[in-house]
């Protein structure tokens, strides 16, 4: 409920019961043709053929509407359940979210694309269902009550169909759910290695990966919707003993004389209209639970999620107290002390697998450590927001240079165009201006202007601590002095993990150190 507006929800509503009121008026105009044959009422003929005709216009308007009003609830859903769904995945993103764009991707493309067929629309077109069912019920009580109530008795037998089969749907649901999210994160890869496939000519060695993740996602999808089919083909075969115990009962009540036979027409004709009414309330209800996993997950995303006050300014020092880390049962860092104050530059160095970005991700906040401390100005990490990272993987978004340095926030000209001259970035901006499209990933830039434009956000941004985790190491050895030079000048308090720096930089820092064996020792 709180994505819907309630009053187009309303509309919703009472289109529905207008276009519900289409099956009781069959069922009327059913039995009034009997009851002009049993009276012989010529002169109505007309008349009846008018009122019908005008009937059906008026509710095929009424469905229209009904239509277009579902669609404007549907977008309005959308909109707000998709805008706070991805507010709370990234506010949730953490460094150990594995395949975190694919697993996510992959939800909003399919899983609610399901949700809106299975559930949202769903739940609109139970509305008209009901509205069918209760009005048509209604008529036919004004008709003869026992025998309706005969029909009604018949009608509760099928209604535990549903619950025998929810877990069953759930389970299936899920196994498509995950099928289709390795299929998608599969696909993904494959996409962005297809340079590399086609120039290795090994697309017959990736087949055999792709045909099984297509093959398993097919067959969980089959899966489920067999067991959809297995429920609602229970559920028919039940309807249809039902339905014909209680028409035979009817035929006799009418031989009998205990009711009329346009009464009975009344009631057969609405009986049917209330078990397929019934039919389909199990079968919406069979569908709404398929999404019973989906919209759980949902749920969990959009909590509130409480964050600690921050300070983005004064930092004056972090240290390190015998920090430890270990991954599962191995140990990455064992006791390590560090103090780093104001304005300095900090080289810490180590080979591969070191555990040099690992540290970062400690110092940052991102990992909790095993034990010991991490601390700036003598508070806890997460309550410091005043630091960026210039990552080995620059993080960059298919948009202009604007909002890359912005990211959609406001900033006047002047600050934009100050942090790209203190980050080197004056000649890119001179040339293509701050609405040049960067392409995806930053096609359209070379990698030092990429580094640049990660250093430009952050000086925008005024941090006054920045980490830089491998920040030049695919770059040329020229390229790499040139970003540090413009780094190490900047009054900022830097990081950098890196295995391998120019000798000319390692002057630049204020301290160099090594990580090995997981321990931090300070070069003299």
């Amino acid at each position: 409920m709180k994505f819907v507006n309630k009053k187009l929800v309303g509309l919703a509503i009472f289109t529905a019961v207008l276009a519900g009121l289409s099956t009781p008026f069959n069922a009327a105009m059913y039995a009034f043709i009997f009851h002009i044959i049993e009276t012989k009422h010529i002169s109505w003929i007309v008349p009846f053929v008018v009122v019908i005709i005008l009937g059906y216009f008026g509710f095929s308007l009424a469905t229209y509407l009904n239509t277009v009003v579902i669609n404007k609830n549907v977008v309005t859903v959308n909109r707000r359940l998709k805008t706070q769904l991805l507010r709370g995945l990234l506010q949730r993103r953490t460094v150990d979210s594995k395949d975190f764009v694919a697993t996510n991707l992959s939800f909003f493309m399919n899983d609610l694309k399901l949700l809106e067929d299975n559930y949202i629309r769903q739940l609109f077109a139970l509305i008209s269902v009901l509205v069918t069912c209760v009005v048509t019920l209604a008529y036919s009580l004004a008709n003869n009550v026992e025998l309706t109530l005969v029909f009604i008795v018949f009608m509760i037998f099928p209604s535990a169909i549903p619950r025998l089969f929810r877990n069953r749907i759930n389970v299936r649901s899920e196994a498509w759910s995950q099928r289709n999210s390795q299929w998608s994160g599969t696909l993904k890869d494959v996409l962005k290695g297809a340079l590399a496939l086609r120039q290795y000519r090994s697309l017959p060695g990736i087949e055999p990966k792709t045909t099984a993740a297509i093959q398993n996602v097919e067959h969980a999808n089959a899966a489920m919707k067999n067991e959809i089919a297995l429920s609602n083909a229970v559920m028919e075969a039940i309807f249809y003993v039902c339905t014909l115990i209680p028409i035979g009962i009817g035929i006799y009540a009418t031989i009998q004389g205990r009711i009329s036979l346009s009464q009975f027409v009344a009631i057969q004709y609405s009986s049917n209209w209330i078990i397929n009414s019934a039919g389909e309330v199990v079968n919406s209800f069979n569908t709404l639970n398929s999404t019973g996993k989906i919209r759980q997950r949902i749920k969990d995303a959009v909590q509130p999620v409480s964050e600690p006050a921050t300070v983005t300014s004064g930092f004056e020092t972090l240290t390190l107290t015998q920090l430890s880390f270990n991954r599962q049962e191995t140990p990455i860092l064992q006791d390590i002390n560090l103090a780093v104050a104001r304005g300095e530059k900090i080289l810490i160095q180590g080979e591969s697998g070191s555990g040099k970005t690992t540290l970062l991700r400690l110092l940052d906040g991102a990992l909790p450590p095993t034990s010991g401390e991490v601390a700036i100005n003598g508070g806890p990490v997460k309550q410091y927001a005043g630091m960026s990272t210039v990552n080995q993987s620059p993080i960059v978004f298919d948009d202009t240079l604007r909002f890359n340095l912005t990211l959609g926030l406001d900033f006047t000209d002047a600050a934009v165009t100050h942090a790209c001259q203190e980050a080197g970035l004056m000649d890119l901006i001179d040339r293509d201006g701050l609405d040049y499209q960067i392409g995806d990933e930053g096609q359209n830039l070379s990698g030092g202007q990429v580094k640049r434009l990660e250093i430009a956000r952050a000086i925008l941004f005024d941090r006054e601590l920045i980490f830089i985790d491998e920040g030049t190491a695919s770059l040329d050895e020229q390229t790499s002095i040139a970003i540090h030079q413009t780094i190490l000048r900047l009054p900022k308090t830097i990081i950098e993990v890196d295995h391998h720096i120019p000798p000319e930089v390692r002057p630049l820092f204020d301290h160099v150190y090594q990580l090995q064996d997981g321990q931090l020792t300070a070069e003299v």
